[in-house]
């Protein structure tokens, strides 16, 4: 049975010849009967409180919840951009590396090419002297075939010294 402060008001005792004061315990009845209903409703206050409170903790923790979620999707995000970071940085790097080692190979090809026509420069010039001395020498024995039909022997003399002087003149040049 269910004790209300109705209940404890509408108590009934079967009365004895020696039994209490019938006042006294209609008194202590409507005493016990009011602290009774104020214990009630201070029981549906604290009630109400935890409910309260219960409604709070729940939006606390669907904050917290939601705060981890953020939390989580914040580092993933961050760490899915270091990683692309990571990725176009090392692709960066392959790529100056590339064009480095082109820009060397070119380089190296064109000291080459350089060096080939530097070398094909000598020899040209070799040859060109070498022809030049040659022409040189045929005019030099021309003209002395011709001088020597018109000229003394003193004469003669003088001009293979000029002759001499000729070919120092072009070792000079060369």
């Amino acid at each position: 049975m269910k004790i209300t402060p109705l209940s404890i008001k509408r108590q009934e005792f079967k009365r004895n010849i020696r039994g209490y004061d019938p006042d006294e315990v209609n008194t202590f009845l409507e005493i016990i009967a009011d602290e009774f209903d104020q214990l009630i409703k201070q029981n549906e206050e604290l009630n109400a409180k935890f409910t309260q409170l219960q409604k709070k903790l729940q939006d606390y923790q669907q904050i917290e919840k939601s705060l981890q979620q953020t939390l989580l999707a914040a580092q993933e995000t961050s760490s899915r951009a270091m990683e692309a970071s990571k990725r176009q940085a090392v692709l960066l790097i392959k790529e100056a590396e590339l064009k480095a080692k082109q820009i060397v190979e070119k380089a190296q090809e064109e000291a080459k090419a350089i060096q080939n026509s530097v070398l094909e420069l000598e020899e040209r010039k070799r040859t060109l002297i070498t022809r030049l001395k040659a022409v040189i020498n045929a005019h030099i024995q021309l003209l002395n075939v011709l001088t020597e039909s018109n000229k003394s022997p003193k004469e003669s003399l003088d001009e293979k010294s000029k002759s001499i002087d000729v070919e120092s003149i072009i070792n000079r040049i060369v």
